[in-house]
């Protein structure tokens, strides 16, 4: 953890509960106050097990992703995205989700299951649960308090970091991104050196799957602007940014670039998913009916995420891609190395601004 906590003796008086809420909404990372958030709590009332989940709208329905948990100790918090939980098939997920009110219960051995709801901007945005042997009214108080704190201070982040028309990420957010990226490479180059040889292994399997950054540009939409008007065009990318959503993982970061330009950063995959995946987005881009306006295709150009880069080179590169898809047919996914393999690209220069089509 990136902070210390105080004894349970010390974080049960007043001054340590504002230590722990200073400490909570002293995070800008969401992974991160949530782990800070799940330690806190575990450290504040007796609990078997707490586990906080992010709400995902899917095609099947919502489901709950496991975001951060702890058992038994404060310092086993560990982020686990991979667990997702239809929430249709857990009768008490689906209840609070949809009635915004907790449910407890209490299992033959007396245990108790409480599960709380985390309210965003739209609605119940996570969930928030606890196996305890007892929870008494004070540690009830104490969590329903935390969770209001918490869900003020993610409608403050969600004002600050996402794009007021689509809900994505703004521009502002990208480097932070991308810089939080880039370091877990270097720290696991740190991590190897240290340790030598002892987890070859351990090494190989972080970084054998790289990150993407890809660059959609909409095809013609000065053209949609021109002629249907500026509201069409924003609706063009309100649903293209909802597409977005529903095609690409939880774990993929969406962001808003500026004007119709959006970037999307691939969490690890292996190139030729990269590749499956973008062009499934394009396809159902193509396919897709936008009242009145019809038919919109869009442009991609990807890049491998290199742990030796800035931002600005790396989207430089992307851009690149981009450039040469926009000027030879449109309707297509580059990939920058392969372009330079194929002699179409020099691979030595690149721009520190986008270029917009």
């Amino acid at each position: 953890m990136s902070h210390s906590l105080q004894s349970p003796s010390e974080q049960n008086t007043l001054t340590g509960v504002l230590q722990s809420v200073a400490t909570i909404t002293g995070q800008r990372d969401r992974d991160l106050m949530a782990r800070t958030l799940v330690s806190t709590l575990a450290e504040l009332i007796h609990s078997n097990r707490i586990a906080m989940y992010r709400i995902l709208p899917t095609d099947q329905g919502e489901e709950a992703i496991l975001v951060a948990e702890t058992c038994n100790h404060p310092d086993n918090a560990t982020a686990l995205p991979d667990v997702h939980i239809s929430i249709r098939n857990r009768p008490d997920f689906n209840s609070v989700f949809h009635s915004g009110k907790e449910c407890i219960q209490f299992a033959d051995n007396k245990a108790c299951l409480a599960v709380y709801p985390i309210i965003g901007k739209h609605g119940v945005a996570g969930l928030f649960e606890i196996v305890s042997d007892a929870l008494d009214d004070m540690d009830k108080h104490l969590v329903l308090a935390f969770l209001k704190v918490y869900s003020n201070y993610l409608t403050v982040l969600d004002e600050s970091e996402t794009d007021t028309l689509t809900g994505l990420l703004n521009r502002r957010t990208f480097d932070n991104n991308i810089e939080k990226i880039i370091a877990e490479y270097s720290a696991a180059d740190d991590a190897q050196i240290g340790s030598g040889s002892q987890h070859p292994v351990r090494r190989k399997d972080a970084l054998a799957l790289p990150h993407w950054l890809a660059i959609i540009d909409i095809d013609h939409f000065k053209r949609i602007n021109d002629k249907f008007g500026h509201l069409y065009g924003d609706e063009v990318l309100l649903l293209l940014s909802r597409n977005m959503q529903r095609i690409f993982r939880q774990r993929d970061k969406l962001f808003r670039f500026g004007g119709e330009e959006f970037i999307v950063v691939l969490d690890r995959t292996s190139e030729e998913n990269a590749k499956t995946v973008l062009n499934r987005f394009r396809m159902a881009i193509e396919q897709y009916h936008f009242p009145q306006i019809g038919k919109v295709t869009i442009s991609i150009g990807f890049v491998r995420l290199d742990k030796v880069d800035v931002s600005s080179a790396i989207v430089g590169r992307a851009d690149q891609a981009l450039y040469y898809a926009k000027h030879h047919g449109r309707n297509q996914v580059c990939f920058y190395e392969d372009l330079v393999a194929r002699g179409e690209l020099a691979g030595e220069h690149y721009s520190d601004d986008m270029q917009l089509f």
